[in-house]
């Protein structure tokens, strides 16, 4: 064989290389962007769900009788200040009652 002859060999098989690198190259951005779907459902199925905006608890006013509490959803005049035990919602009066009631 020729030195000429070498030389096309060469060239044909390094032609051939990089026909063969490209066209792995394109296999690999396929199969790269099926996982990065694959991911992204994934990822997706974890996120939190969009909650919708919970309503505030109903406003209840606690005053203490004769061996229970009772609770109503206006506060009560105030000469019953002082029976008042707690409250859920605004506060009837700045200076009753002993605060909101725990949730």
């Amino acid at each position: 064989m020729t030195t000429r002859n070498a030389r096309r060999v060469l060239e044909w098989r390094a032609a051939g290389l990089v026909v063969l690198a490209a066209a792995a190259l394109v296999g690999c951005a396929e199969v790269g962007q099926t996982v990065q779907t694959a991911v992204d459902n994934v990822s997706t199925a974890f996120q939190p769900r969009e909650q919708p905006a919970a309503e505030p608890p109903p406003t209840s006013y606690c005053y203490r009788t004769i061996g229970k509490v009772n609770c109503y959803s206006q506060p009560l005049p105030g000469s019953e200040a002082n029976r008042l035990v707690g409250y859920q919602g605004p506060p009837p009066r700045s200076t009753s009652g002993t605060g909101p009631l725990s949730p």
